[in-house]
């Protein structure tokens, strides 16, 4: 099958509206920019978590319709559809963990990988006001393309805050002192104590595992009949917390089919646990470890849980 048509070869082209225009025409440079940022949304695709991915693949779709649209086809770009992005940007902002000042793209591959998609989508919106004096651009697609790159940037974040492996420099950078260590150990045993007693007081037997801001354990105790099953589930519950920067319960909220960490479970060897009893510690405002709880329901562990976090903030 032949690919070229050589009818292009003067500088000119065509689309289903319009005839022999030059080739650095707006609406070309939009249509080759659009072009641009749905590859690029290809290659972000691949490194990130299946519930992102999906998010992704559907605005490709989007991008496809709406190149059709700018080239003469159906319209795509309406009032539905920017709902509809409005809502998604709504759905991502509620996983993603507060932040402030300008963002330095790199932390995670993925969202480097889509920061460049923001801007390439800030440019498409940049071309589509230039081909607007043309004709054929319409308000609703200028708005659509600047919902797209508000997506794109919260997408990015998203991906950034979730775990991650670090470079050997970073691992390197982030070891604590040994007076540190010593003194979080000391707390998480004193932690995991009293968890354990607060649980035995509502005649429950569990684990109590917590970890530093990293991910790395530092204490796990076990009563006597806990379950042995739950030694590895209280590790995992401390690592997502501490690894997400949320309540496991909220993992769980957001790891449904249709939200943004859809499929978050199957990344990490299998660690990230989407069920109550998993909290970080929170002291002067930092995350600065988690805690998880296993052994009973997950109602209960969750209790359990939001109970030691509480008096983590408060008491140690």
């Amino acid at each position: 099958m032949k690919i070229y048509t050589k009818a292009g070869d003067n500088g000119r082209s065509s689309t289903l509206s319009r005839t022999a225009l030059p080739k650095n025409s707006p609406v070309f440079e939009l249509l080759g920019t659009l072009d641009e940022l749905n590859s690029f949304l290809g290659l972000a695709k691949g490194k990130t978590t299946e519930g992102i991915s999906k998010i992704i693949e559907k605005l490709q779709q989007n991008l496809i319709s709406l190149s059709g649209e700018v080239a003469g086809a159906k319209k795509f770009a309406s009032k539905e559809e920017i709902d509809s992005l409005e809502k998604s940007i709504d759905s991502v902002s509620e996983a993603v963990p507060e932040f402030s000042g300008f963002v330095l793209p790199g932390e995670t591959e993925a969202g480097a990988l889509l920061d460049v998609c923001r801007t390439v989508a800030r440019r498409a919106e940049r071309a589509a006001v230039a081909a607007q004096t043309r004709g054929g651009i319409t308000k609703e697609t200028l708005a659509w393309l600047n919902r797209l790159s508000d997506l794109l940037y919260l997408l990015a974040r998203l991906c950034d805050a979730l775990p991650h492996e670090k470079s050997s420099n970073e691992t390197a950078a982030s070891v604590p002192s040994s007076a540190t260590v010593d003194g979080f150990c000391n707390l998480a045993e004193s932690l995991c104590r009293k968890v354990r007693e607060y649980a035995r007081s509502k005649g429950v037997r569990v684990v109590v595992a917590v970890c530093d801001a990293g991910g790395n354990q530092v204490c796990m105790q076990r009563e006597d009949d806990a379950f042995v099953a739950s030694v590895d589930i209280a590790v995992n519950k401390a690592f997502t917390s501490a690894g997400l920067k949320m309540p496991t319960k909220e993992v769980g909220r957001l790891s449904q089919p249709g939200e943004p960490l859809y499929g978050i479970q199957h990344t990490n060897n299998g660690r990230i646990v989407i069920f109550g009893g998993g909290e970080p510690l929170v002291k002067n405002g930092a995350i600065v470890g988690a805690l998880g709880v296993s052994g009973g329901t997950a109602e209960q562990d969750t209790a359990f849980a939001e109970y030691g976090a509480a008096y983590f903030e408060k008491e140690m």
